[in-house]
């Protein structure tokens, strides 16, 4: 059976790809929340409500999460 990475070089390529993936999510999230106090943008409580903004927030988070884990 062939392994999934030949070489360590090879996870660490992904685990750092991963990382900064779950970071530019996060760092997504975060600009949109600062622009919607702004009223650049419309805000996430007018996009997805009330009960609608844990989504977001659970986005974030898991992307905060693999950002972590990755690094």
């Amino acid at each position: 059976m062939k392994a999934l990475f030949d070489r360590p070089a090879d996870l660490s390529r992904l685990r750092f790809s991963l990382g900064v993936l779950g970071i530019v999510v996060a760092a997504a999230f975060f600009v949109w929340l600062l622009a919607g106090w702004l009223g650049w943008v419309p805000s996430m409580v007018d996009v997805f409500g009330v009960a609608g903004v844990r989504t977001p927030a659970a986005i974030t988070v898991a992307a905060l999460l693999l950002a972590a884990l990755s690094f």
